[in-house]
């Protein structure tokens, strides 16, 4: 192992030397000139010349234009000639020519050296920063991307220049600046939906498609709240599913299909945390609250180095920081649940807050519902976003964020009244039988951001994840005058505890260049199941069934590089290794990634990206919707990480010379292995084997064509997006080896999603989505199996059936169409807003699960089957909502 990562490191170290030698070669340049101790230290600029010549017997040749000063003082009085000639004219940038013992000077002319332009892109109201901002000069185009706390660093030649910043969502700001020296300055960008609608005009800076992350889609929050939602709760993921090459299952649900890839295979992270389950109400609504949401950045391919441990895609949202000015707040009111989120300063200008509590009030409704009933079901959701920064100076800063949320569902029946048994009743009142459920997340993150200097930023974080489920079941019997019960609790999860340290380096225009280290501690708990026996007469028992407690570190160090080279080849490479530490067994991956973006004209460029990846850790499920129940296991000794490699083929073309219409066109081809399985006739309530013995490997392939079409001003904005894929898989010990559709494989998929503005007062959202049927496994043929001859004949018989291919058969298409509007009225101190929309608006009865019925009336061994459709959504559902802002 210590030879492995021997070779790890070397390779690693080897990279960054190569990098080294195009990013560092200044600081590479031998320095020829001897080391000179001066006395005295202070002089003018001609007196310290003369005492350097004594000293090193070294000519010094130099301009009369060169700063020459009457009064210097060096800082250090032992260096090498050239460095005391560095301090001496600092302020007068020059060449050095060295030929013997002789260094001749000469001063750059002001087209010759530059100065750093650097800061931070905020939003003028609130003060909250701004990740994945454009600032360039719209003259040459040349320019830079904020990082994910909003800040830029710019090489910038000395004289006059007009620079811009420009987001989604917000009004470009225009600063005008003489460069003389290194300057700090901010950028405060106005809100779009705060400002009356007017028309701006202007060229499309030629190099702006440069400036921005390569194979990433940024979806502001603006964007997710104008779009139609299912009982008036808006949801990120929902918007997220409507992008080319994303699926979200089943209709309705949350889940995240990426280009063939399992819900697993997703990276998501929430201020840098990792986030395990992003569903509520068994996955029809995501835990994130777009009122805690500032934006989401999503990437399919071309994976930077700097992300990593998952397959398919990586989803990186950013949370408000808080308003650091004033006070303010959101009041939500729903069908489904309301919330609240209040924002603003601990202390003005230096530290702020921001909290979001939303909880649903179904178990409040069904209880008033059922009251009375013999039986009862109640579930209800919440979740508490809650965020703090604090500025410690312009070069210091902390950040502290954490989400809560949990889900239960609960059903009680068959009540019953002990003390109807007599003298060896349990007490007095009701017991009644019990199934119940629960599942949610706890995560945090405590982030130092630490701008060492102008070039360098760096952002050390510490996370805490936590995913917990449990399935219970409590029956009461009364056997004669005697009560026995019996409990039965399954349960899982994952928890992570991680520490990581990033940095930014910007040696010059257009080149950036970020590099880490970090390691996670994965604990998993793959299954738990108590089992709890209570009778008056014999007293209690407890067993534990299945107790794992696994442990793994996962440990990365990358390197990533994105250059421009002669203004049409955009580079970003990036090397990315990986060692995970978890039983007898270490593994280790060494994981290139590069992504290539080259101007073809002002109006089309063409994007290839190559990435290999790997995955450490595995969701296995045994039904065909992600559910809170899948569980999360650990590679092992026996159990090797999944890995993938994909290859990207993309062309960007702007339609209109204005670059409001864009058409995006993505090819890629997807290659994964080591999958897991259950095998067949087996899941996690099976005891007669270790969970180990109950999985399967395999493999998968995907490819397929992507199109998007944007339109990104004016009234009528929005998107239209079309997949072509085809995704299998093939497991030896599955479906006789052969290959078979992917769970969520679908050849066709089209999505449409556009808002209109009709005015200051009012703006609306349609979204229409269509794919075509996702695969399904479905017995082909039953018959009847009568009781063995050697058992006591107990005159019924059963049937059995029979799937011969796993996934053989296609669900119906789906289509839907979904419309909303929202009403703005804005007062002095308040805004309100009106939602209101309709779900599924022409009543499409989309299929969620197919099954056989039998004609009960048939006679033994002649059943009649009909294949019948169960629709979540078989009408159209009306949706309000009004919101409060103050």
């Amino acid at each position: 192992m210590k030879t492995e990562i021997k070779h790890i490191i070397n390779i690693l170290l080897g990279v960054v030397l190569l990098f080294g030698a195009t990013s560092f070669s200044l600081l590479a340049q031998e320095d020829p000139t001897p080391t000179v101790t001066l006395h005295p230290t202070q002089g003018s600029t001609r007196q310290l010349i003369e005492e350097l010549e004594k000293a090193s017997g070294w000519t010094i040749s130099y301009s009369n234009r060169m700063c020459l000063k009457e009064v210097h003082r060096q800082q250090k009085s032992t260096q090498s000639l050239l460095q005391h000639l560095n301090e001496l004219f600092a302020d007068c940038p020059f060449a050095h020519t060295v030929r013997d013992q002789r260094i001749v000077l000469r001063p750059l002319n002001p087209d010759e050296y530059s100065y750093r332009v650097s800061g931070f892109v905020v939003d003028r109201q609130s003060g909250e920063t701004l990740p994945a901002a454009n600032i360039y000069d719209p003259q040459t185009g040349k320019g830079t991307v904020s990082n994910n706390f909003g800040y830029f660093s710019l090489h910038l030649p000395v004289g006059h220049h007009r620079l811009r910043a420009s987001y989604v969502g917000y009004s470009g700001q225009t600063i005008e600046l003489n460069l003389q020296a290194d300057t700090v300055m901010n950028f405060r960008l106005q809100g779009t939906l705060l400002l009356s609608e007017i028309q701006v005009e202007a060229p499309r800076p030629r190099d702006l498609r440069y400036t921005t992350p390569m194979g990433s889609t940024l979806i502001p929050v603006q964007e997710i709240r104008q779009t139609p939602a299912l009982l008036g709760e808006t949801d990120l993921v929902k918007n997220i599913q409507m992008l080319p090459g994303i699926q979200g299952g089943s209709e309705g649900f949350s889940g995240l299909y990426v280009r063939g890839g399992g819900p697993d295979q997703n990276l998501i992270l929430l201020d840098d945390v990792p986030v395990y389950n992003i569903g509520h109400l068994l996955g029809f609504f995501s835990i994130f609250n777009a009122d805690a949401v500032k934006h989401a950045e999503v990437y399919k391919g071309a994976f930077p180095a700097r992300y990593g441990g998952r397959l398919s895609s990586v989803i990186d949202i950013r949370m408000f920081e808080g308003n650091n000015d004033k006070l303010q707040g959101t009041l939500n009111l729903g069908l489904l649940s309301s919330g609240l989120s209040l924002d603003g300063p601990v202390k003005k200008d230096v530290s702020g807050f921001a909290l979001s509590f939303r909880r649903t009030y179904l178990d409040l409704i069904a209880e008033l519902a059922q009251r009375g009933n013999d039986e009862s079901t109640n579930y209800y959701f919440f979740d508490l976003n809650g965020k703090y920064n604090h500025r410690i100076n312009e070069r210091h800063r902390l950040y502290l964020n954490f989400y809560w949320g949990r889900d239960k569902y609960f059903t009680n029946y068959n009540f019953q009244r002990p003390d109807d048994a007599g003298n060896n009743g349990v007490g007095q009142g009701t017991l009644s039988d019990q199934n119940d459920a629960g599942w949610g997340n706890l995560v945090t993150g405590l982030r130092w951001n630490y701008l060492i200097n102008p070039k360098l930023f760096a952002n050390v974080t510490g996370t805490y994840s936590d995913y917990r489920f449990f399935i219970g079941v409590q029956r009461n019997n009364r056997i004669e005058n005697n009560w026995d019960s019996f409990e039965q609790r399954y349960m899982s999860g994952i928890r992570d505890y991680g520490l990581k340290v990033d940095f930014d380096y910007y040696p010059r225009n257009n080149h950036l260049i970020k590099f880490g280290l970090g390691a996670i501690r994965h604990d998993f708990n793959p299954g738990i199941d108590v089992v709890q026996e209570d009778s008056s007469s014999e007293g209690q028992v407890e067993t534990t069934i299945g107790e794992i407690n696994l442990t793994g570190w996962e440990n990365h160090l990358y390197l990533e590089d994105e250059w421009t080279l002669r203004e049409k080849l955009r580079i970003n490479a990036g090397l990315r290794t990986v060692i995970f530490s978890g039983g007898q067994e270490n593994y280790h991956s060494i994981e290139p990634r590069l992504g290539l973006n080259y101007r073809l004209s002002t109006t089309s460029s063409l994007r290839a990206g190559y990435t290999r990846m790997s995955q450490y850790i595995h969701l296995v499920s045994s039904s065909n919707v992600a559910l809170p129940t899948d569980l999360w296991l650990p590679v092992t000794d026996r159990i090797p990480p999944q890995s993938s490699v994909q290859y990207n083929l993309g062309l960007n073309h702007y339609l209109s010379k204005d670059g409001m219409y864009s058409l995006n066109l993505d090819l890629y081809y997807k290659e994964l292995d080591h999958l897991l399985h259950y095998k067949e006739s087996t899941g996690f309530f099976d005891y007669s084997t270790d969970w180990e013995d109950k999985l399967t490997s395999g493999y998968g392939e995907s490819y397929g064509l992507e199109l998007l079409l944007r339109k990104t001003r004016g009234a009528l904005t929005g998107w239209a997006g079309y997949t072509l894929a085809k995704t299998t898989n093939t497991y030896p010990q599955l479906n006789k080896g052969q290959a078979f559709p992917a769970r969520f494989d679908r050849r066709h998929d089209f999505n449409l999603s556009l808002s209109y503005r009709f005015s200051e007062r009012t703006d609306g959202g349609l979204m229409w989505q269509y794919g075509s049927g996702t695969p399904v496994t479905l017995p082909v043929e039953k018959y009847y199996a009568p009781d063995y001859p050697h058992l006591q004949p107990s005159g019924q018989g059963g049937f059995s059936e029979n799937a011969t291919a796993i996934n053989g058969l296609r669900m119906p298409a789906f289509h839907r169409l979904d419309i909303g509007f929202n009403f703005y009225k804005q007062r002095t101190r308040t805004q309100r807003i009106w939602s209101v929309g309709l779900i599924n608006v022409y009543g499409r009865q989309n299929p969620f699960v197919l099954y056989f019925a039998d004609n009960s009336s048939s006679d033994a061994g002649a059943a009649t089957r009909q294949l019948k459709q169960l629709s979540l959504f078989p009408f159209p559902i009306p949706y309000f909502k009004y919101t409060l802002k103050f």
